[in-house]
């Protein structure tokens, strides 16, 4: 009976394999030929010259990694799929019934008998697969099945449900034979393109449903040249197949990160995130905060938010706000850019590892001793916490952090191998990874940002149109209401995601999950000295010289610092350069690690008197920018710390007073309105120097030709009779009809003589040859103010 059974198996397994004799297929790297079928074992033939022959079990053989069926050409064979028969459950039991009726008959065209025929049945007339071809059998059962009342069992019907049957099992068949299949009569294989466009389409710039409609086509026409005709769809059947897949046209004009996020989601079922240890696993992520604060230059700036929360207690372990404004300057050479950095995760780690201490002002329900956390016990403990705000010190054991450059930084990994951390990094684009810390921020931003003067929302189209002209918190208020707010509302207000472990169906605070969990493992404080703080801050290798050391363009300097003038490390590969340590948020000092003593050499920038007050590295730079905008240079460390002095002192002074501003008229668009003026030299030939005639010099001083003194007149009644306020109309130098004779060096006006006409005309006359003899100024006044009469 065993051995029944077992040689049923063997069947079974060559049948689903393909294998038969003859068949060609490879396997373990070679190829062969079916040549015995013999129970469990088969016999194979090699096809490669320098191969041989093989005797195997079929399963040894079928169940290998590289094992494929071969055709005629040796190219690789699809696989035969096991019939899909899910969706009968879904049919009805009359869509059901004529599905398996059509499979009955198909199977009865191909094998010669139903299948449900008993074993030893012969074919019946007309089905015999020896006697009769394919193209036979199909006519036989159109004819018997239009006998039996079948609406739709033409030839031609019979043949495509047939090859949809062998293709695709049950699962064609049904969508040949059940109208409202998921994707109407559209073939699966457009289906698969289809959705294969829209997921490299995540990444793109938005567009719309013409555009994937062109990439279809030239898809289909790539794959199925040969069918194209025959599975393309129309742009209307394209319409309706994408809302029967449920993809929206809408969507694809969203933005490019939510197409990605929204296909990139979490599927269900949905798998929690599980910690049973306080610290086993913190989430630690970046994200706008949706507020606009005073930054340290007295400016309106966005804020960034870095946070880390425990995934077992969910408690918000840390807390970060950084300016973020973009830096200035082109590409790869920019200044003044703020954001989240590497010191800043560090610094939130450091946080984590101490007590928060609480700040005059705040709620006494914001204290540890008016919380649900053992006070008691954690001041016996660690004598920090007396106190301290009712926030958890909860050490991590893993960060699960993402792809960005802060958490890549080699800064952000040594710290965390120093305080033994374990660092994960998420997946690419797969927000379940870190779920607890993005469904905390959209808490944040819910609970506190949207009550916070300076609330901009998620974005521009929700934004207020005067939020900067509000009053405005400076980042260290800012950072302050976060961490009464951390206390007061998040660590003592019941969690969805926490149960108590003694009623399941009643949530907890994580206050109350810590003070649970904590009972059980304990707590042992980690107390990080100042001299080991220190080792968390940023370094530089740097040579001390006869001015001290350079770190961000600032120069620093003491007595004790110059004893390592010139000192080697001893340190194989460092030669001279020792280690130098600042802080970017206190950068008045650095510090020099004597690794030979263990202990820290301090030293203070040499222009902290000009300053006079505390600044951070964001402000120098800011301070570098306006220098060089000013045309200084980089250098002038004097100079750029009297800047930072200024800003300093604007940032205490506030946002300045806004002048009203006048509004000035309206004018339209620019038009081209210049008429063109005619060229007045245009058609003169440029003069030829050789051409040019010389001047005629004067005859006759020029006193004599433009200025003659004017005699006394007469007294009014001698000679003329006139009166004497009459005067002639042209008694401004007109003399009478012979001047025109006389030439126009004989004109005056007021007793000086006047040129009227051209250069020519009084060369002229100065030159003609029947000139009249020179005479005397008395007798050409006489002649003048005998106004020209004879």
């Amino acid at each position: 009976m065993k051995a029944m059974a077992t040689a049923v198996r063997q069947t079974d397994t060559q049948e689903q394999a393909g294998l038969r004799l003859g068949a060609r297929l490879r396997w373990q790297g070679d190829t062969y030929r079916v040549l015995v079928l013999q129970g469990a074992e088969v016999q194979l033939g090699c096809l490669d010259e320098q191969g041989a022959d093989a005797r195997a079990l079929v399963e040894a053989v079928v169940g290998a990694d590289d094992f494929a069926l071969l055709d005629e050409d040796l190219q690789e064979l699809e696989r035969e799929q096991v019939t899909d028969t899910s969706r009968l459950s879904l049919l009805s039991e009359a869509d059901s019934k004529l599905v398996r009726d059509w499979e009955r008959h198909l199977r009865e065209i191909d094998d010669g008998v139903p299948p449900d025929a008993e074993e030893g049945s012969v074919p019946r007339p007309g089905y015999a697969p020896h006697l009769f071809t394919v193209r036979q059998r199909m006519a036989a059962k159109a004819a018997e099945m239009k006998t039996l009342g079948f609406k739709h069992a033409s030839a031609g019907t019979i043949e495509r449900r047939r090859r949809a049957y062998q293709e695709r099992g049950v699962f064609g068949l049904i969508r040949e034979i059940v109208p409202g299949s998921p994707w109407g009569r559209t073939d699966e294989r457009v289906v698969k393109l289809l959705l294969a466009e829209v997921k490299a389409g995540l990444g793109e710039s938005d567009g719309d449903a013409s555009r994937l409609y062109d990439r279809l086509q030239a898809a289909v026409q790539r794959e199925y040249k040969a069918e194209y005709d025959q599975l393309m769809v129309s742009r209307a059947t394209f319409y309706r197949l994408l809302k029967r897949l449920d993809v929206s046209v809408d969507a694809l004009h969203w933005p490019t990160d939510r197409r990605l996020d929204e296909a990139n989601g979490a599927v269900p079922p949905y798998t929690p995130t599980i910690a049973r240890r306080l610290g086993e696993q913190v989430q630690i992520d970046s994200t706008g905060l949706d507020v606009i604060a005073v930054g340290d230059d007295g400016r309106p700036v966005q804020v960034e938010l870095t946070a880390a929360i425990d995934v077992a207690s969910r408690t918000i372990i840390g807390a970060m706000i950084v300016p973020k404004v973009p830096g200035r300057g082109p590409r790869g050479r920019r200044l003044g850019g703020r954001a989240t950095r590497s010191f800043d995760a560090v610094l939130m780690l450091a946080q984590a590892l101490a007590p928060m201490p609480a700040r005059p002002g705040w709620s006494p329900q914001a204290l540890a001793e008016h919380s649900e956390m053992p006070y008691a016990d954690l001041v016996a403990c660690d004598p920090r916490m007396a106190g301290a705000a009712a926030r958890p010190v909860i050490r991590p054991r893993m960060v699960v952090v993402d792809h960005g450059k802060i958490f890549n930084s080699e800064h952000f990994d040594d710290v965390c191998r120093m305080l033994h951390i374990k660092v994960r990094p998420a997946r690419e684009r797969t927000a379940t990874d870190k779920a607890i810390i993005e469904s905390t921020f959209n808490a944040i931003k819910r609970r506190f940002s949207q009550h916070v003067a300076g609330y901009t929302g998620s974005d521009l189209r929700r934004r207020g149109k005067h939020v900067t002209d509000g009053p405005l918190w400076s980042l260290n208020e800012l950072q302050d209401l976060l961490n009464e707010w951390i206390a007061l509302d998040w660590q003592q207000k019941p969690h969805d995601g926490l149960r108590s472990p003694f009623l399941p169906g009643l949530t907890i605070s994580p206050n109350r999950m810590y003070a649970t969990l904590v009972a059980v493992e304990g707590h042992v404080p980690l107390t990080l000295t100042p001299h080991e703080n220190r080792k968390l801050l940023p370094f530089q290798h740097l040579k001390v010289t006869d001015k001290g050391v350079n770190i961000g363009n600032r120069t620093y300097n003491s007595q004790a610092l110059q004893e390592y003038k010139g000192r080697h490390t001893g340190i194989a590969g460092q030669g001279k350069r020792w280690q130098i340590r600042y802080s970017p948020y206190a950068p008045r000092f650095v510090w020099l690690w004597d690794h030979t003593k263990d202990d820290w050499v301090e030293a203070e920038f040499i222009h902290q008197r000009l300053i006079s007050d505390e600044w951070t590295q964001w402000t120098w730079e800011q301070a570098t920018l306006n220098v060089l905008e000013d045309g200084g240079r980089k250098e002038d460390e004097r100079r750029i710390a009297r800047e930072v002095s200024a800003l300093r002192e604007r940032a205490r002074r506030g946002p300045d007073v806004p002048r009203p501003r006048v509004p000035q008229l309206f004018t339209g668009p620019a038009l081209d309105l210049d008429v063109p003026v005619a060229d007045p030299y245009e058609g003169i030939p440029d003069p030829d120097p050789a051409t040019v005639v010389r001047a005629p010099a004067l005859t006759m001083a020029a006193e004599h030709l433009l200025h003659v003194t004017r005699p006394a007149s007469p007294p009014p009644d001698a000679g003329t009779g006139q009166d004497p306020e009459s005067e002639p109309a042209d008694a401004g130098g007109v003399a009478g009809p012979d001047d025109d004779q006389q030439g126009p060096a004989h004109t005056q006006r007021s007793g000086a003589l006047s040129l009227r006409g051209g250069a020519a005309e009084v060369f002229g006359m100065i030159h003609s040859p029947a000139r009249q003899p020179a005479r005397s100024p008395d007798a050409l006044g006489d002649d003048e103010d005998d106004g020209g009469n004879p």
